[in-house]
Formats: structure tokens, C-alpha cells, sequence
């Protein structure tokens, strides 16, 4: 599952992603959509909502860029 936005570049770190480098790793239906937690070749986390980015987090060792 890629993460689509207008540079592929992780949300986060901003490093270069490839499509096809992120992972789902739950996806399911709520009253705000479909909500997606996908994980990223560097580590980070971010959740979807409706293919929209709606929240990130940092893997265990990511630096987020100032």
C-alpha cells in the first residue's frame, strides 16, 4: 500500500520512498471512514483516514525533521 502525496517522501523524516514500500497494518471502517494504520520502510507510523493523512509517528529510530 503506497502513501500517496505530492513528494514520495516519508511524512515524517522526509526520506525517499519507493511505491510499494509501505505496509497496512489494520484497516477498517468507522463512522469518520475507512481508516488505515500503515507502516514505513524507515519505521514510521502514520494513520489514514479516507486515504487521507491524519496522524504520523516516528519508528524507534527516526529523527522527524525540524
Amino acid at each position: 500500500m503506497a502513501v500517496h502525496q505530492d513528494v514520495d517522501r516519508c511524512p515524517l523524516c522526509w526520506l525517499p520512498v519507493g511505491a510499494g514500500e509501505w505496509t497496512t497494518r489494520s484497516r477498517h471502517r468507522t463512522s469518520l471512514g475507512e481508516v488505515e494504520y500503515c507502516a514505513g520502510p524507515c519505521g514510521c507510523l502514520v494513520v489514514l483516514v479516507d486515504g487521507q493523512l491524519v496522524k504520523r509517528a516516528a519508528g524507534p529510530a527516526v529523527r522527524p525533521r525540524p
